[in-house]
């Protein structure tokens, strides 16, 4: 998780990049940041978006806290 954190990209960054989607008049479908989105933006060029967000969340779904309450 520290490596994780030290490659990824800043808080002020990250926010730049929210408040960009947020405000377009045409988002895209997805945005990067950080040097770690570099393979998301190679595989978008190879995936289709469904089957990207299919391996994006195989890859996250570790981190879902099961049995929590929302």
């Amino acid at each position: 998780m520290a490596s994780g954190t030290a490659s990824g990209p800043t808080a002020g960054a990250a926010a730049l990049v929210i408040a960009k989607a947020v405000t377009a008049r045409r988002p895209r479908t997805r945005y990067t940041a950080g040097r770690d989105a570099a393979l998301v933006t190679r595989l978008v060029r190879v995936l289709s978006n469904r089957t990207l967000d299919r391996v994006l969340a195989a890859n996250l779904r570790h981190l879902h806290l099961r049995g929590a309450v929302a």
